[in-house]
């Protein structure tokens, strides 16, 4: 089954650590994926980008998010970049204070 018009699909994700737990700004985001200066940064919410997981995938992802609640607080999702292909990374704060997450990336049609 084919993903819904404006469907995002997900690909492989990777956890990451960032040491310095200090606030997080769209250009400390930037700076972190390695993206130029002016690429645009969208925040949604995790819920708002689970939504865009095809249902027969949804389980999984659901699960996922699932464990990410548990482990991080105040998360969000961060969209890096200006094309249909977007850097995506799933941040919140880890209980010793520092950010953590998932990045991945999505295309958007």
């Amino acid at each position: 089954m084919a993903a819904p018009a404006g469907a995002a699909t997900l690909a492989p994700r990777a956890p990451f650590l960032w040491n310095d737990g200090g606030k997080l700004t769209k250009g400390r985001l930037r700076e972190e994926a390695g993206t130029e200066a002016r690429a645009s940064v969208a925040v949604v919410s995790l819920d708002s980008l689970l939504a865009t997981v095809p249902s027969e995938d949804r389980a999984k992802f659901n699960k996922l998010a699932e464990a990410v609640k548990q482990q991080l607080s105040g998360v969000k999702v961060y969209k890096v970049g200006d094309e249909p292909e977007k850097a995506v990374y799933v941040v919140g704060k880890t209980a010793d204070g520092k950010w953590a997450g998932l990045k991945t990336s999505v295309v958007e049609t």
